[in-house]
């Protein structure tokens, strides 16, 4: 299963998500071998991961991430054909690599802070998947940096589920202090913080995208 990861607003939790939802799948019993791929230009992820971040596809063997058996960072231009899981971390901009690779990957998740240009953002997307011929059925939205005390994220929340249903998954991943920090230590939350609401949180969004894509696997 590949999974595009991708937003229109930078500093939402994005390639935190790709990392510890890569993580939760495997740990959660979703598979045995999960790749990520670095397609952003600065190259969060790698250098979240690595010493010397280097250029996607430079064609070297891919590296298994510090205390997460089964999970490794890869390059683009590499098969992931032996890969339970192959998720994309991609730049906060449509460029025509996002466009393709839209149509290549069988989910594409949305990560959403819980404020009003959060909202905006999700029409422009939602435009820009209809005019490549991308169906909305694929992309689902999940809000990061969630703090259910405030009302105003409440009122987000409550908006999008209104306006767009199905679209905006059940799970919220709570702001927490431990996932901020896990990323400077080159590790998941799960071997930084393995008893951290962050862990739950990433665990049941596992889950329910797990049992999404097998069900609509299965009905195909």
């Amino acid at each position: 299963m590949r999974i595009l990861i991708h937003t229109q607003k930078g500093g939402v939790g994005k390639t935190t998500t790709a990392l510890n939802l890569a993580a939760a799948l495997l740990r959660g019993g979703h598979g045995s071998r999960a790749v990520l791929v670095d397609l952003d230009p600065q190259q969060h992820l790698t250098a979240m991961l690595t010493t010397t971040p280097s250029p996607a596809g430079n064609g070297r063997a891919p590296l298994a991430v510090d205390g997460e058996s089964g999970l490794f960072l890869g390059q683009s231009t590499e098969a992931q054909d032996d890969a339970d899981w192959t998720l994309l971390d991609t730049a906060p901009n449509w460029t025509e690599e996002i466009a393709q690779t839209c149509h290549d990957c069988d989910l594409i998740l949305c990560p959403l802070e819980p404020d009003f240009l959060g909202l905006a953002g999700v029409g422009r997307l939602l435009e820009r998947l209809e005019t490549i011929g991308v169906d909305r059925s694929r992309l689902r939205f999940v809000l990061t940096r969630f703090n259910p005390r405030l009302a105003l994220h409440r009122e987000v929340r409550d908006r999008l589920r209104s306006r767009f249903g199905d679209l905006v998954l059940p799970v919220e991943i709570r702001s927490s202090v431990k996932l901020a920090e896990a990323p400077g230590m080159g590790r998941t939350i799960f071997a930084h913080a393995p008893a951290s609401t962050g862990c739950l949180d990433y665990r049941a969004l596992a889950d329910v995208l797990a049992r999404a894509l097998q069900t609509g696997k299965d009905a195909a």
